[in-house]
Formats: C-alpha cells, structure tokens, sequence
C-alpha cells in the first residue's frame, strides 16, 4: 500500500467518528508484537516476509536485545471497510467504503511492565486479546 495522501489523513484527523485507539493485550511470548508486525504490514510499512522478526515497534535497544517489549509503542494505521449492503427490497447490493485511522498500541506483557500495560487500556477504546 503507498503511502496515505496528505489531504486523506486530514479528513480522518477531523472525523473522530472514524478514528479507533485499539491496544494489543497478552502474557508475555505470546504474540503480541507479531500480531502487530503482520498488521503493520497489512498497510505495506514492513513487508510481510519480515513481519514477526522485525519487531518494528520495539525501537528500544534493549527490547530487542531482550526479546521483549518493555515500553508500550503506538502506530497509525490505515483500515478500509468494504462491506456490502443490502439495498432495500430489491435484489442489488452496494458496497459501503469508510476509512478508518487505527491508533495501535503495542503493549508489554511482563508483569514487571504492568503500569505501561494500564496506561495503555486507559487510553482505548478496545483491545485485542491474544
């Protein structure tokens, strides 16, 4: 996916119907920061063979040298919805095209990293649990 035009971003920055803040919540090694990867790389930031070994969103020294997220990480993402529709009594359908911004937040899964953990939940409006 190229990136997003300018004039696009502004739109959804003015819409907050169409923004999510969505955080990613687990035990640690479970997942998280590949689930992450692989939607990263949905919007073609990374490329999908490295999605799950990059570990794009911990920027840390020590996160990487660990394994492991420490810091809560946070990336806009681009979501289309193209659902179809059923259009009133006739047999025709329509499809629906409504764009969302993504806030997704890559969050710890120690226990040592509990706070990052907390504020991130605070800050959303949903979560995936893996």
């Amino acid at each position: 996916m190229p990136s997003i035009p300018r004039d696009v971003l502004s739109a959804l920055h003015s819409n907050s119907k169409n923004i999510r803040n969505i955080c990613i919540l687990a035990h640690v090694d479970h997942g998280k920061t590949t689930l992450a990867d692989s939607l990263i790389s949905s919007n073609g930031i990374i490329s999908a063979k490295l999605a799950g070994k990059i570990r794009y969103l911990d920027s840390r020294p020590d996160e990487q040298e660990r394994g492991i997220t420490m810091k809560s990480s946070c990336i806009s993402l681009l979501y289309q919805d193209k659902s179809a529709l059923a259009s009133g009594a006739d047999a025709g359908v329509r499809v629906r095209d409504k764009t969302y911004l993504i806030n997704l937040i890559d969050s710890p899964g120690h226990v040592d990293f509990a706070s990052e953990v907390s504020t991130a939940v605070r800050l959303c409006d949903g979560a995936f649990v893996v």
